[in-house]
């Protein structure tokens, strides 16, 4: 295990986002995650853990497209400084996280690897879990609650439901890459399910945050955006239909915290997928906040709904 690459030893890009948190949240030597490595369904997994021994509840904190767990870990140190344990993995091949010989990567291995890991920190405590889902990890998180019974609360920043063509068409830079490009994955995937791209090249990765110098680290993070994807990870991505209508989704209650000011996922998209949930809901707008939101008061107004929420699931489990 010692020759397995850490971002406490050996990537330290992360570092550089500290400073657009508030100083509670920021990570350092009194405050970073534990790293773990597992291994499941053909993927070697890391995991940043922020461990809080009495927490009643677990939380899966799932990054989006151009992101990683550690890049979520102020976020994370928020909800531990609460008294709440988080786990964060980095779904391959963001973050370290990294396939083993064979294993093709596609969106369908992310939700397998998810619900996996929802089961067996489960097995560990018998603590519910909350999925929370931060950009394209919000509807993730809808998907791997539908197929986990061990999810009793969804907390979400957004609803990107990618079986809307206009969903995509937004997500992409233009249309020839939503629509043409879509067409051409979609008819030779054994052509080009290999290939791999920038994120970059293909989504509108510049409208990640609202502050032009976190979006330009973001953007040249080569454990984030710089990532190279196979385009068969876009394909599957494109392609997904959510695991349930959400009219028929029953599962757990549902928390939208979106932001205000997100010009990469407008709030309208996920409101339409919102307001056909008939669960137990709540959507909360964070004033002036961008899509990666860091702006006030749309970051305590998040802090406040989280916590709300996850004292309604506490009560309901005692």
């Amino acid at each position: 295990m010692d020759n397995l690459p850490s971002y406490h030893s050996s990537h330290h890009y992360w570092k550089q986002y500290q400073a657009f948190f508030p100083e509670e949240f920021r990570l350092g030597d009194h405050a970073n995650p534990e790293e773990e490595w597992w291994e499941s369904n053909g993927v070697h997994l890391h995991i940043d853990r922020l461990p809080a021994p009495d927490s009643p509840i677990k939380i899966l904190f799932i990054h989006g497209a151009g992101g990683n767990g550690r890049l979520l870990a102020p976020y994370a140190r928020m909800l531990q400084l609460r008294g709440y344990e988080v786990v964060s993995p980095d779904l391959p091949p963001y973050g370290l996280s990294y396939p083993l010989p064979g294993t093709r990567l596609n969106y369908e291995l992310w939700i397998k690897l998810l619900v996996s890991l929802a089961d067996c920190e489960f097995r560990k405590d018998g603590k519910p879990i909350v999925a929370l889902g931060s950009s394209i990890g919000g509807m993730l998180a809808y998907h791997m609650s539908a197929r986990s019974e061990h999810v009793q609360g969804l907390i979400v920043t957004t609803f990107v439901d990618t079986s809307d063509a206009d969903m995509r068409d937004q997500l992409a830079p233009n249309r020839l890459v939503s629509r043409w490009g879509k067409r051409m994955m979609d008819r030779f995937p054994a052509l080009l399910d290999h290939i791999r791209i920038s994120v970059k090249q293909v989504s509108r990765m510049q409208l990640i945050t609202n502050n032009s110098e976190l979006t330009r680290l973001i953007m040249n993070d080569p454990q984030a955006a710089s990532t190279r994807v196979p385009l068969e990870l876009l394909r599957t991505f494109l392609n997904k239909k959510p695991e349930v209508n959400p009219e028929q989704f029953g599962q757990c209650p549902v928390l939208l915290v979106h932001p205000e000011l997100d010009p990469m996922t407008p709030l309208r998209f996920s409101q339409s997928f919102f307001d056909r949930l008939k669960v137990e809901k709540e959507c909360v707008v964070l004033e002036g906040a961008g899509h990666f939101p860091i702006e006030q008061p749309g970051l305590n107004q998040l802090e406040e709904a989280v916590l709300r929420f996850l004292h309604k699931i506490e009560a309901q489990h005692l």
